[in-house]
């Protein structure tokens, strides 16, 4: 079963939105990101985008999912011309294992834009 981590871990003593911003700031971090994309493009996510074009609150940089104890983090970043980037969405994503270690974790990582 898949839940939103918001609702697997409510009673966590780090609230949720806490993970996903040291994340976000994680992949901010490394050399080659140029930016962060809204985890879930709004053109898959219609009630996303509604819900916030209605409360005013942007979609999260960095979706977190709980399946069965496993986290499932996915990232959309843009990557600065310089930087191969493959190499940049490897090192996000074990950017991301290693600050979330010991716990399991499955990282998406897209690069969907290239250029400064």
């Amino acid at each position: 079963m898949t839940e939103p981590l918001e609702a697997a871990e409510s009673s966590a003593s780090t609230p949720p939105t806490g993970l996903a911003v040291e994340l976000l700031d994680v992949v901010q971090s490394l050399p080659g990101v140029s930016a962060v994309y809204p985890a879930q493009p709004l053109w898959q996510s219609i009630a996303g985008a509604a819900l916030s074009a209605v409360t005013g609150e942007a979609l999260p940089l960095i979706s977190l999912t709980d399946t069965a104890g496993t986290l499932a983090v996915k990232a959309r970043i843009g990557v600065n011309t310089p930087h191969p980037a493959p190499a940049v969405a490897r090192e996000v994503a074990q950017a991301i294992r290693r600050h979330l270690l010991p716990r399991a974790a499955v990282v998406e990582v897209y690069v969907v834009k290239v250029g400064g």
